[in-house]
């Protein structure tokens, strides 16, 4: 494995590992508080969380280009944007 490809995969588990944290927090903030918009908050972290790695995943596995990868990740995070908008702002 080349020297890149394993920092690239050590940076994606880092950010899943902190993005996972930070959307605990905020879930775990909402049932204490039951303030909707953390709960929106903690979905929309997930969404971006988790896209950003899915997308690092079908580009090894299964060949994606990485133009078309890049394309997925930015969707992927402008709808977990929304909902944290959505969160913050109201439905």
């Amino acid at each position: 494995m080349d020297a890149i490809v394993t920092l690239l995969v050590v940076a994606k588990i880092l950010a899943l590992v902190l993005g996972s944290i930070v959307a605990l927090l905020a879930y775990r903030a909402y049932l204490r508080t039951k303030i909707d918009g953390l709960q929106y908050f903690a979905v929309g972290l997930s969404i971006i969380t988790v896209g950003t790695v899915l997308v690092g995943i079908f580009h090894h596995l299964m060949g994606l280009r990485s133009v078309v990868g890049m394309l997925i990740e930015s969707l992927i995070i402008s709808v977990g944007f929304v909902v944290v908008i959505v969160g913050l702002y109201g439905r």
